[in-house]
């Protein structure tokens, strides 16, 4: 985006604004998920260890609020990836479907890779390698 004026004049400024929502979001969820979760392991880890009268209430509604967002956002994400399946990928899929919080923390780990390469090489595109096809198209 060189030009966000432009591109707020070309969209319109609720697409403008949806846009920018979405892809920002979609880059500091990815950024932030590690975080969320240390943050709910940590709060876990604390109230096991406290007697359940010592926990306050706004604290274990935080940590509630924290499990059904991460939760709510795994069930979204396979809702969304199942929705758009034949019922033969379905089956395929079998048990994979609970590898979805390791593909979270993947992706986490590809978006820190990219901003820290971001400064050190900017023109740098890393792909995934492929072998040359023998096949004309």
């Amino acid at each position: 985006m060189r030009h966000p004026r432009r591109l707020a004049r070309q969209m319109g400024l609720t697409a403008f604004c949806t846009f920018q929502l979405m892809v920002g979001g979609m880059l500091l969820s990815s950024l932030l998920h590690p975080l969320i979760i240390v943050f709910a392991g940590i709060g876990a880890h604390s109230m096991l260890e406290a007697p359940t009268d010592d926990i306050p209430t706004g604290m274990l509604s935080l940590f509630v609020i924290d499990v059904i967002n991460i939760l709510g956002s795994y069930l979204v994400f396979l809702a969304l990836g199942l929705s758009s399946m034949i019922e033969h990928e379905k089956r395929l899929i079998g048990r994979r479907w609970l590898a979805v919080p390791l593909y979270w923390l993947m992706t986490s780990i590809a978006a820190w890779q990219a901003v820290l390469e971001l400064r050190s090489k900017p023109f740098v595109w890393n792909k995934t390698p492929h072998q040359p096809s023998t096949r004309k198209i």
